[in-house]
C-alpha cells in the first residue's frame, strides 16, 4: 500500500466531511483550500517545479480564501476550475497550455480513481484494470439475465412468486433497518469529499494530450510541399493575392464602421431617455462576435506557409492595420458600455463585458506579435488561455455586489436604479440596500426629474422597503444560528453594520 498518498486522500476526505457535513459554505472552503494546497506542496513537490502549476496552485489557494471573504458563486466556480486544472497538470511531461490541462483533467481523473483503488492492493498483484465494459460483462449482463428469469418464473408459478415476495419483504426490512442506522447525507458528503480527495493519490501519467502538448512549439516552421518545381509557388501566390484582397476589403468596411461609431457614439451621442437596448444589447453583442471572427480570420490567414512567403510584407502591413482597427472597435464597444453604465448603473453583465474587452485587447496584441514574429497558433492559444485565467482570478478578488450597490445608489441623480435587481443583491449588501423613507423619497424625486420613463411610487410598487426589512430579519436570524465554519467575512461585517 502506498501509505503517504492513500492516507492523504483518506485524510482529505475525512476533513471534507468534518468541514462541510450539514454546513453551508464559508470559512470551511478557505480551511479546506489551505490544507489541500499544503498537502500538494509537501507530497507532490515535482508538480510545482514548473511555473504553470505554481500559478494555478496560487489561484486555487487564493480563490479559497477569497470565497471566505465574499462568498461569490463565481469565485467558487473559478476555485473548482483551478482544482480541475491542477488535476490536468499531473502529467509527464508537464503540460504548458491551460486549455490542454483542462481537457486532460478528465483523463487524469479516471486515472486518479484507479490509482486510489490500486493503492489498496498488494504490490505483487496486477494493477487494477478499471474498465466499465469489464464491469458490465462481469456484473450487469449476468444480473440482467437473472432478473429476466426471475420475472419469467414468477409469472409462471404462483408458488415461486409468493416465495420471492416473502424473500423480498425480509430483504427490504433488513435493508430498511440498515438504512435507518446510516446517514445518507453523510455518505453523500463523504463520496463528494473522495471526489476531491483522490487527487492526492494521482500519479504522474503520460497521456495523449501531454504528448501532443510536448510536441507543440511556439514558433511556426515551414512545411515544404512536394509539387513540381515550376508550380511550387502558384498556390501560395494565389493565396497571398486572395488574402490581400480580403484584408483590403475588410479594412475598408471596418474603417467606415469606426468613422460612423466615432461620429455618432464617441462624439455626437446624446441620451434622449431611451432604454439603449439597440445600442448596447444587440449592437454590443454583434460587435463582440465580429471581433472574435476577426481574430479567427487573422489566425486562419497566417496559419501556415504564408508567413514565410517572400513578398508578404504588404499582407503583414494590412494585418497590422486590421488588428489596430479591431482594437479601436474594442474601445468603441467599451464606450457603448460606459454609456450604459452611466445612464443605467452597474450590473454583472456590464462588468463582465468590460473584462471581456480587456481579454480581446490582449488577444489582438498576441495576434499582432504572432504575425510579426512568426509564432504558432499553439502560442496564441497558450498565452490567451493563461490571460483569461488571470482575468477570472482578478474578477474574483473584488466584492462586486458591494460596489454595484454603492455605485448605483450614489449615482441616483444621473442613472436609473433598477430596484428589482438591486433588491435581490446578496445579503452582504443589505446595509447599502436599507433605505429610510426620506432617502427613498429623495431618490424617487430625482429619478422622476432626470429620467423620462421613471415614475413616482416605484418603491411602493415593488414593496421595496418591506422586502428589504424581511430579508434583514431572516439574515440576522441566520447569522445568529450560523456555525463558525460557515462564517463569511463580508456577511459578518454586514451583520455588525446592521446591528
Amino acid at each position: 500500500m502506498n501509505f503517504p498518498k492513500t492516507i492523504s486522500s483518506i485524510f482529505a476526505t475525512l476533513l471534507f466531511v468534518l468541514l462541510f457535513f450539514e454546513k453551508s459554505l464559508g470559512l470551511n472552503v478557505a480551511i479546506y483550500g489551505v490544507v489541500v494546497t499544503l498537502l500538494l506542496v509537501v507530497l507532490k513537490t515535482a508538480l510545482f517545479q514548473a511555473l504553470l502549476p505554481k500559478v494555478v496552485g496560487i489561484g486555487f489557494l487564493a480563490t479559497s480564501i477569497v470565497y471566505y471573504l465574499f462568498a461569490s458563486p463565481f469565485t467558487l466556480f473559478v476555485h473548482i476550475l483551478s482544482f480541475l486544472l491542477l488535476v490536468g497538470l499531473h502529467s509527464q511531461p508537464l503540460i504548458r497550455n491551460l486549455l490542454y490541462a483542462f481537457v486532460n483533467a478528465f483523463a487524469n481523473y479516471r486515472a486518479a480513481v484507479a490509482d486510489f483503488l490500486n493503492s489498496f492492493r498488494r504490490r505483487e498483484k496486477h494493477t487494477l484494470n478499471f474498465s466499465l465494459s469489464k464491469v458490465a460483462r462481469i456484473v450487469f449482463l449476468p444480473l440482467f439475465v437473472i432478473l429476466l428469469f426471475l420475472a419469467l418464473y414468477s409469472m409462471g408459478s404462483n408458488f415461486f412468486s409468493n416465495a420471492v415476495g416473502s424473500m423480498g419483504k425480509i430483504i427490504g426490512s433488513f435493508l430498511s433497518k440498515i438504512l435507518n442506522c446510516v446517514n445518507i447525507e453523510a455518505v453523500f458528503v463523504a463520496l463528494l469529499g473522495l471526489v476531491f480527495g483522490v487527487i492526492h493519490s494521482l500519479k504522474y501519467h503520460t497521456t495523449s494530450l501531454s504528448k501532443r502538448d510536448a510536441a507543440r512549439s511556439d514558433f511556426l516552421s515551414r512545411v515544404r510541399r512536394k509539387t513540381l518545381y515550376r508550380f511550387r509557388n502558384m498556390d501560395l501566390a494565389t493565396e497571398y493575392k486572395s488574402s490581400v484582397f480580403l484584408l483590403v476589403s475588410l479594412n475598408g468596411m471596418l474603417a467606415i464602421l469606426l468613422y460612423l461609431e466615432i461620429a455618432h457614439i464617441w462624439v455626437g451621442f446624446e441620451w434622449g431617455g431611451e432604454l439603449l437596448k439597440e445600442l448596447v444589447h444587440e449592437g454590443t453583442y454583434v460587435l463582440l462576435i465580429a471581433i472574435l471572427v476577426s481574430m479567427g480570420t487573422t489566425l486562419y490567414l497566417f496559419r501556415k506557409n504564408l508567413n514565410f512567403y517572400a513578398k508578404n510584407k504588404a499582407l503583414k502591413v494590412l494585418a497590422y492595420i486590421w488588428l489596430g482597427l479591431n482594437a479601436l472597435l474594442v474601445v468603441s464597444v467599451g464606450v457603448r458600455t460606459f454609456y450604459y453604465i452611466q445612464f443605467f448603473g452597474l450590473a454583472y453583465k456590464r462588468i463582465g463585458v468590460l473584462f471581456f474587452l480587456v481579454a480581446c485587447l490582449v488577444g489582438l496584441g498576441t495576434l499582432l506579435y504572432k504575425v510579426a514574429k512568426t509564432k504558432s497558433i499553439y502560442y496564441v492559444v497558450r498565452v490567451n488561455t493563461l490571460v483569461v485565467y488571470f482575468i477570472l482570478l482578478a474578477i474574483c478578488m473584488v466584492n462586486w455586489d458591494g460596489i454595484i450597490a454603492r455605485y448605483n445608489f450614489r449615482n441616483y441623480k444621473s442613472s436609473f436604479i433598477h430596484l428589482p435587481f438591486m433588491s435581490n443583491l446578496s445579503d452582504k449588501t443589505l446595509p447599502y440596500l436599507r433605505l429610510t423613507e426620506e432617502q427613498m423619497l429623495t431618490i424617487e424625486g430625482k429619478q422622476v426629474e432626470e429620467i423620462p420613463f421613471a415614475k413616482r411610487g416605484y418603491f411602493k410598487d415593488i414593496d421595496y422597503q418591506n422586502k428589504i426589512a424581511v430579508r434583514i430579519r431572516k439574515f440576522k436570524k441566520k447569522q445568529k444560528e450560523r456555525h463558525w465554519l460557515e462564517s463569511v467575512w463580508a456577511e459578518d461585517k454586514a451583520y455588525q453594520s446592521l446591528e
